[in-house]
C-alpha cells in the first residue's frame, strides 16, 4: 500500500480533443498513459512507409510501458479518436521514486526483456538517445578449455605437495599452496579477459569493446545505417550443443566486418540487429509521413495541427568558467603549445598529445641537455679550452636547434578534423613544404575504432581508425587525446549528418507534393467544364 500511494503522488491528468497525437512515432517516450476517459487509435509506420493500425484503445488500457522503464523510442503513433482523458507518469519522477524505493522496481512485473535491458549498464560511451538493446559476452562454455587443466592443478598441487613429502609436515602443504597459486592466477586472468570482452547492440550501432588485461584496449563500432549483412556461424559440435556462435557484420568499410564470437543465441542478436535497423527505417518514414502531413494541413486548412511532444529532462547548464588572470599570462604558451581538442562551431579539430610531441622533439633536447653538460664541465676543469668548447657549443645548438624546431613544427602542423559534412587529415610538412589532405564524407564511414596501450589508458591518449567507403579508404588518428572521446564526437557529427541529409531529403519531396498539388489546384480552378456540362451561376 505506501508503494501505491507513493506511485499515486506521481500520477497527473491530462486532457485532448479528438484528432490530437498523443505521442509519435521515432520520437523519445518520456510518459506512461492510463485510458480514463475516451478512445485512442495506434497507428504503427512500416520501413516501406505504409501505415498501419496495431491497436485501439478506451478506459482502463495503457500504453509506454518501455518509455517508462528504458526511455525508448515510440514504435506506433497513439491519435485521439474521441475526447479523451489520460492519466500519465513522467520518467523522470518516476526514475526519482525508484531511487528513493529500490523495493518498488522489485515488485513490478516488467516483460522479461524490459527488466533484462533494465539490468544493462549505462555506458559512458552512449550517446543521447542511444539505448543498449543487447549486451553479451563470450558463452561460458568457451571458458571451459582455458580453465580446466589450470583448476585442475590448482586442486592437486597442494595435496599432492602433502602427500608426496610428508615428511615436511606443514611446510610441504604451504609449499603447494604457493605453486599452486601459478596455475590459479592463469586462471583468473583466463576469466578476466573473458569478461573484459563486451559485444553490445544499440539503437544506433553495433559495439565490440576489447580489453585484454591492464596492457590494452580496443573498441570497435559501426553505425546501423552501415551495416549490409549479418551472418550466422556455428562451427563444432560443441557449439551446436550448447547454443553458441559467431554473427558476421558486414559493412562496406575496408576491414568489411564486426564479428561478435562465442556469443550465446547468435539467431537471436542476428534477429535483434535487424530488427533494430528496420526500426530505424520505420522512424525515418514515419518522420516523412509526419512532416507531409504538416505541410498538407498548412495547405488545405491554412494552419497548424495541433499535437503533443515530449520533451527529455535537460541536464543542468554547467557554471560559466571564471577567466582569471592566470588564462590571461598563459596566452604565449597556448600560442607555442595549441590544444590536441579545440572546438569551433560545428568543427572539431585534433592534434596528436603531447606524449606524440615528447616522442618528436625528445632525441634533440636529450642530446642538447648532454652537450651542454659536458661543456659545462670541460668549461669549468680545463681553462685554456674553454673557448674551443664555447665554440663547439654554438656550432651544435646552431645544429639541434633548428632540428627541434622542425620537428616541433612538424608535430602542429598535423591535425585532423570533423566538420558538419567531412571527415579530413592533414598532414603538413615545415614551411608549407608539401600538404597531403585527405577528406571523405561523414556519411561514408562505415566504422570507427579505437586502441590503448597500457601507458595510453593511463596518460589518455590512443589510436582512433574510421573506416570509409570512400577512395580515401581508412583514416589513422594517431596519438590523439581521449580516443574514446573522439570516437563518441565522431559518431555524434555522422548522426548530425544523417538527419540534416534526411531533413533536407524531406523537404525536396514535401516541395515536389506541394508543386504538384499546387498545379492541380490551379488547373481546377481554371480548367473549363467537360463538353455537356454547365458551369454553375
Amino acid at each position: 500500500m505506501p508503494h501505491l500511494r507513493a506511485l499515486a503522488g506521481l500520477v497527473r491528468q491530462i486532457e485532448h480533443r479528438a484528432g490530437v497525437a498523443v505521442c509519435h512515432q521515432g520520437q523519445p517516450g518520456q510518459r506512461y498513459f492510463v485510458v480514463e476517459r475516451g478512445a485512442l487509435r495506434a497507428t504503427r509506420v512500416d520501413p516501406e512507409g505504409r501505415a498501419v493500425e496495431v491497436r485501439r484503445m478506451g478506459p482502463g488500457d495503457a500504453f509506454g510501458e518501455t518509455s517508462l522503464l528504458l526511455g525508448d523510442t515510440r514504435d506506433a503513433t497513439v491519435e485521439c479518436i474521441q475526447d479523451t482523458v489520460l492519466l500519465y507518469i513522467k520518467k523522470e519522477d518516476f526514475d526519482r521514486l525508484l531511487e528513493a524505493e529500490p523495493r518498488i522496481e522489485r515488485a513490478l512485473r516488467m516483460r522479461p526483456e524490459v527488466a533484462e535491458r533494465r539490468r544493462y549498464p549505462r555506458f559512458s560511451w552512449l550517446e543521447e538517445g542511444e539505448l543498449p538493446i543487447k549486451v553479451l559476452h563470450r558463452h561460458p562454455a568457451v571458458l571451459v578449455p582455458g580453465l580446466l587443466i589450470p583448476v585442475v592443478i590448482t586442486l592437486v598441487m597442494p595435496l599432492t605437495g602433502a602427500l608426496v613429502l610428508a615428511s615436511w609436515g606443514s611446510l610441504a602443504l604451504a609449499l603447494g599452496l604457493i605453486l599452486a597459486l601459478i596455475p590459479f592466477g592463469f586462471s583468473l586472468y583466463t576469466y578476466i579477459d573473458w569478461r573484459n570482452d563486451v559485444y553490445i547492440v544499440t539503437n544506433r550501432r553495433v559495439v565490440h569493446r576489447e580489453r585484454t588485461g591492464l596492457v590494452r584496449e580496443h573498441f570497435s563500432a559501426a553505425p546501423l545505417h552501415a551495416i549490409q549483412d549479418v551472418q550466422q556461424v556455428q562451427v563444432g559440435i560443441l557449439a551446436r550443443f550448447c547454443g553458441f556462435g559467431d554473427v558476421i557484420i558486414e559493412t562496406a568499410g575496408e576491414a568489411g566486418q564486426v564479428v561478435f564470437r562465442s556469443i550465446p543465441d547468435p539467431g537471436q542478436v542476428r534477429d535483434a540487429i535487424f530488427g533494430q535497423i528496420e526500426r530505424t527505417r520505420a522512424w525515418m518514414r514515419a518522420e516523412e509521413r509526419a512532416a507531409i502531413r504538416q505541410v498538407m494541413y498548412r495547405y488545405f486548412l491554412g494552419k497548424e495541427e495541433e499535437e503533443t511532444t515530449e520533451t527529455p529532462p535537460q541536464a543542468p547548464e554547467a557554471p560559466p568558467r571564471v577567466r582569471g588572470r592566470l588564462l590571461a599570462s598563459l596566452t604565449i604558451l597556448r600560442s607555442l603549445f595549441p590544444s590536441t581538442w579545440h572546438r569551433e562551431g560545428t568543427t572539431v579539430t585534433w592534434r596528436k598529445h603531447w606524449v606524440a610531441l615528447i616522442r618528436t622533439i625528445g632525441l634533440p633536447v636529450l642530446i642538447s641537455i648532454l652537450i651542454s653538460m659536458i661543456i659545462l664541465v670541460v668549461a669549468t676543469k680545463a681553462q685554456d679550452m674553454r673557448a674551443f668548447a664555447i665554440v663547439l657549443y654554438a656550432l651544435a645548438m646552431f645544429i639541434l636547434v633548428p632540428w627541434a624546431l622542425w620537428r616541433y613544427e612538424d608535430w602542429q602542423n598535423d591535425f585532423y578534423q570533423a566538420t558538419a559534412t567531412r571527415i579530413v587529415h592533414v598532414e603538413r610538412l615545415p614551411f608549407f613544404l608539401r600538404e597531403i589532405r585527405r577528406e571523405a564524407s561523414l556519411e561514408q564511414v562505415t566504422n570507427v575504432r579505437f586502441d590503448q596501450s597500457f601507458w595510453g589508458r593511463i596518460l589518455k591518449y590512443g589510436d582512433v581508425i574510421v573506416e570509409t567507403a570512400a577512395p580515401a579508404g581508412t583514416f589513422h588518428f594517431q596519438m590523439v587525446s581521449r580516443p574514446q572521446d573522439v570516437q563518441a564526437e565522431i559518431f555524434a557529427h555522422i548522426e548530425a549528418a544523417r538527419r540534416r541529409r534526411q531533413e533536407q531529403e524531406a523537404e525536396r519531396q514535401r516541395a515536389g507534393l506541394l508543386d504538384w498539388f499546387s498545379v492541380y489546384d490551379e488547373i481546377r480552378r481554371t480548367a473549363p467544364p467537360p463538353s455537356g456540362e454547365q458551369e454553375p451561376e
